[in-house]
């Protein structure tokens, strides 16, 4: 009885003695943390986003919102990629998707329309899950793959049943069967599908065949050109020169990931970039174990650099991790405001790609980069 008396009285002791022990700093308390606020993105009243597509490989997936209207550029990488998409067009999309534009019928650009099995309607692909308006897609292609034949399906079936318009770029292009050049998405803003020389004639190179957007607001011009190569670009610059030429566009989305093969120095000299996004996987070996020619691809920042160095990549490849894929600036969202205020922010940062470890690890030097014996 006295045993557990005395332990009683020494617990007591100690209870009591607690708060003046803290007060003279010999135990501290834990300070609180105070209250962090979640990461809010402010987007402009026009905003181009740069979607991660959840695995290691190189694809496209632009979605554009002006106002109520809702655009689609592409929907890569893989047909996994299809959830990563739609969870993240939920947050955003309005109603519909006004516009959904498939450049080409490679897997990297229209898996995510067709998507895998499962989810409410059947498939986990944007084509199942999204009211749609108006498709536009290729005109022309070479592949035999099943998702090319699975996405054209699909897109016919979904203009039937939703009496949505669906239209090829040449039809747009030509203005035939109720199609448009131009359409107006907005006060003071319009999408043209401009001219590719292989909406109408055959090529060797899928990537050749790609649907060639440009966004106009005002002054300012956006252009997306799939993964059209250098013939393409040629041709794309010699149609437009006599009437003035494209001219001076403010972002440019990397032609084919940032390839040796496309961003032609004559696309550039006549665009003259001032922001250019990469959709691509940093330093990924799917294609090639040489660093100069692994996306984004030494010669083409090589050219890029004679314009600006605000560059911007959405995922970088993590060797002897997992996963073996991250985020280097993330989705990427460029915004225009209504005074003219122009920001890039990236859901991981907002780093330009010459300020990153990846860049100085590729021993290339400092920006911009020379390639030495370069020729085109």
């Amino acid at each position: 009885m006295k045993t557990n008396l005395k332990r009683f009285l020494v617990f007591a002791l100690i209870i009591a003695l607690v708060p003046l022990l803290v007060g003279c700093g010999i135990f501290k308390k834990k300070p609180k943390q105070p209250d962090v606020p979640p990461t809010v993105i402010e987007y402009g009243d026009l905003s181009i986003h740069f979607l991660e597509l959840g695995n290691r490989y190189a694809g496209d997936c632009i979605y554009i919102k002006y106002g109520e209207m809702d655009i689609l550029i592409d929907a890569g990488s893989r047909q996994g990629s299809a959830a990563t998409i739609c969870g993240y067009l939920n947050n955003h999309v309005t109603d519909k998707l006004d516009f959904v534009i498939a450049t080409h019928a490679h897997q990297d650009h229209i898996a995510g329309f067709y998507g895998n099995s499962g989810g409410p309607n059947g498939r986990t692909g944007v084509l199942y899950n999204f009211e749609i308006d108006t498709i536009i897609d290729y005109s022309r292609t070479n592949s035999t793959a099943a998702i090319k034949t699975n996405y054209e399906t699909q897109a016919r079936a979904y203009a039937i049943a939703h009496g949505a318009t669906h239209y090829t770029a040449a039809q747009c292009f030509d203005e035939t069967d109720g199609a448009q050049k131009i359409y107006e998405i907005g006060e003071g803003i319009e999408m043209e599908i401009l001219y590719n020389y292989y909406y109408f004639n055959n090529s060797s190179d899928e990537n050749d065949y790609s649907v060639c957007v440009m966004i106009r607001q005002g002054e300012n011009q956006y252009l997306f050109t799939g993964d059209l190569e250098a013939s393409g670009e040629n041709h794309l610059v010699n149609y437009y020169e006599p009437s003035g030429g494209l001219g001076h566009c403010v972002l440019y989305k990397a032609g084919h990931h940032g390839s040796v093969t496309s961003s032609s120095s004559k696309l550039l000299e006549e665009i003259t970039p001032e922001y250019v996004v990469v959709c691509c996987v940093a330093g990924d070996d799917e294609y090639t174990g040489n660093f100069d020619t692994q996306f984004p691809t030494k010669a083409f920042l090589t050219r890029i650099a004679v314009y600006t160095d605000a560059v911007y990549v959405t995922s970088v490849r993590l060797y002897g991790e997992t996963p073996n894929f991250g985020s280097m600036n993330g989705d990427i969202v460029f915004n225009v405001f209504s005074d003219g205020k122009i920001t890039v922010v990236g859901s991981n940062n907002s780093t330009k790609l010459k300020d990153t470890d990846w860049f100085e690890k590729r021993g290339w030097g400092v920006w911009p980069i020379r390639i030495v014996n370069y020729s085109r």
